[in-house]
């Protein structure tokens, strides 16, 4: 390795960092500098901290449970590395858009060493604020941990050091592996939407923790039936003068040292449980065999730690080799050079001079195909509406919403057990399918918003505007339809409604479905938006546009009020013992989803011309900011 070019290299990165710091204003860099020195007292109170946390807290352990030794050190490392690789998995994901420091093509003419530009890279990748924070934590507890256990607990200094190479290591290969899928700009764009869904679905733990309450193990067991009634005869023969005082403080001397007894049971059971799963995983994870290991020293066993640090250092090792070999093909171009199937030549054959080749029998395409009971151009407008959503990144984010919402909310909400009334269950799945067309606004709200410069297509195309709003409205039907379906079986396996019932239900998601397209596609042609490429960042909304979006989204509940007619009105006649076990509410959905079809056709004529009247003004604002 040339030390003249790892130099050069380290000066550019400087410089490129300072020209950064620079662009975004006077304000950021000052920001910056301060935040930067503030960070070297920092790291000095947090190496301070975690020495007497290690000093001071286990001579106490050690004093009142010694047995439980080993465990608070586990567990110390099992929280600071839980917090490390959450928190550089965040950052990770934040980091997405560039796998390197210095792009490899940018070096590939000049006469650079490839180890000095692989080994500026790794290191750049270690500039992070995360190891600003937790290095200090961990070495700070290393050594606190090492006045007061003994001198055998130096070996977790070397358990350390492997720890962070595994992780540097592993992601910095995974860096490179994310941006040889990135060079593909679709597939760029469905990674950065992915990650973006992990990260909501894990900001949303702490949440569900709160909910679910584990620690509620852990508070005041209650007293039994049985030490219940003693005191309650206790107190009754205390007041009835049957026994003296001495014998009455004797007796509750004694249910009270029952009590504390199993007090104590459950709390050791509980400290035992919770020992054996952080054990689990500690062995199980290989981030966790740097707590193992110094559970392990804790005990008096230095081979657990030997064993962790060498594996550490082997995936270490590894995942730098591997990264290094993938940069030498990138260097190389042998990264997408791979090399495919072979390619048979064909083999001729003859054929009769009397008999023609048969013409092949082509198939239709996806986008080619018709649907049944609309017109063509609905057909075309659909079809195609239905392939740009499963392929646009910020359209499967949308989609991916109500799986998100019935996964968070909808456990927690069967999570109680409860045996809710016959006719509130059909209730409970009328607010699932609700809860899914909520979801559902910003797609259907601002269709037009996510066709950018594709709107030119209609506005130039002879379509009828009611069949582009009817296709429109089509592409997202069997998404909606689907999920909300989905919901509703589970409501009917969790909390089973009556056959009728079920079909109503299944029934109304068709009509709710045309109710919700007849008042947002008045929302879609009054306040489009423009959206963000590959995002669903709206571009600098006007008030107005945003006033009314939020008027649209209080009228939806107004909205899907007519659902609830004939379900209201069965529950009524059979309240009033007029009418009971007949189907009325199922009938009633027969006509009400009639209604709603003429009046969603009618609605639709109206809604045609007002696009054809605005569409110039949507064709502006959906294009010249978004692009």
């Amino acid at each position: 390795m040339n030390w003249r070019h790892l130099y050069a290299f380290l000066w550019l990165r400087w410089r490129i960092r300072y020209n950064q710091f620079k662009k975004h204003g006077a304000l950021n860099a000052i920001i910056t500098v301060m935040a930067m020195i503030s960070m070297i007292p920092g790291a000095f109170f947090l190496f301070s901290g975690a020495v007497a946390t290690g000093l001071f807290i286990v001579p106490v352990i050690e004093r009142d449970h010694p047995e439980f030794v080993s465990f608070f050190v586990l567990f110390a490392w099992d929280v600071l590395i839980a917090g490390f690789v959450a928190s550089w998995t965040v950052a990770l994901v934040a980091e997405l858009q560039r796998s390197e420091a210095l792009s490899i093509d940018k070096f590939l003419h000049l006469p650079v060493s490839l180890s000095g530009v692989f080994l500026i890279n790794y290191l750049s990748s270690l500039a992070s604020f995360n190891l600003l924070v937790f290095v200090p934590l961990m070495l700070g507890l290393a050594v606190g941990l090492t006045l007061s256990i003994g001198p055998w607990m130096l070996l977790v200094f070397p358990l350390v050091a492997a720890f962070f190479l595994a992780i540097t290591a592993v992601t910095y290969q995974l860096q490179g592996w994310l941006a040889a899928l990135m060079t593909n700009k679709r597939t760029r764009r469905n990674i950065v939407v992915l990650a973006s869904l992990v990260i909501l679905v894990i900001s949303q733990i702490p949440m569900l923790i709160n909910f679910y309450r584990p620690w509620a193990a852990m508070e005041p067991i209650a007293l039994s039936e049985k030490q219940s009634e003693e005191l309650k005869t206790l107190h009754k023969q205390l007041n009835d003068q049957e026994i003296t005082g001495e014998e009455y403080q004797k007796r509750l001397l004694e249910i009270n040292q029952a009590y504390q007894a199993k007090t104590q049971r459950s709390e050791e059971r509980i400290l035992e449980n919770a020992k054996n799963i952080a054990w689990v995983l500690s062995i199980a994870l290989p981030p966790g065999w740097l707590a193992m290991g110094a559970a392990t020293l804790a005990e008096g066993n230095g081979l657990p730690a030997l064993a962790g640090t060498l594996g550490l250092a082997l995936i270490g090792t590894a995942s730098l080799w591997r990264a290094y070999r993938t940069t030498l093909r990138v260097y190389t171009g042998q990264l997408n050079s791979g090399a495919g199937k072979p390619v048979q030549a064909a083999t001729p054959t003859s054929l009769p001079l009397t008999s023609a080749p048969a013409a092949p029998q082509a198939s239709l395409g996806f986008v080619e195909k018709r649907l049944p009971w609309i017109s063509d151009q609905a057909s075309a407008v659909a079809l195609t509406g239905l392939r740009s959503l499963l392929r646009a990144p910020e359209a499967k984010m949308l989609l991916l919403t109500p799986f998100i919402v019935i996964i968070l909310f909808g456990g927690m909400f069967f999570a109680h057990k409860m045996e809710p009334d016959e006719f509130l269950r059909p209730l409970i799945a009328f607010g699932g399918v609700a809860t899914v067309l909520l979801t559902m606004i910003q797609l259907v709200g601002n269709q037009f918003g996510f066709d950018r410069g594709g709107f030119r297509i209609f506005v130039l195309s002879p379509v009828p505007r009611r069949e582009i709003l009817l296709g429109k409205n089509m592409a997202v039907a069997p998404l909606a339809v689907s999920m909300a379906a989905i919901v509703v079986a589970i409501v009917q396996i969790v909390y089973p409604m009556r056959i009728d019932r079920l079909v109503m239900v299944l029934l109304q998601i068709g009509f709710m479905y045309l109710l919700f397209c007849a008042i947002f596609n008045w929302l879609s042609i009054l306040a489009p938006t423009p959206v963000a490429q590959g995002s669903m960042k709206r571009v600098k909304p006007k008030f107005t546009t945003v006033l009314i979006q939020m008027l649209f989204g209080m009228l939806m509940p107004l909205g899907m009020v007519p659902a609830l007619v004939p379900l209201g009105i069965e529950f009524l006649l059979d309240y009033l013992q007029v009418i009971q076990g007949v189907p009325i509410a199922l009938t009633l959905t027969l006509i009400e989803g009639v209604a709603v079809v003429v009046i969603y056709r009618r609605m639709l004529n109206w809604q045609g011309m007002a696009l054809q009247a605005l569409e110039q003004r949507i064709l502006d604002t959906v294009t010249t900011k978004a692009e």
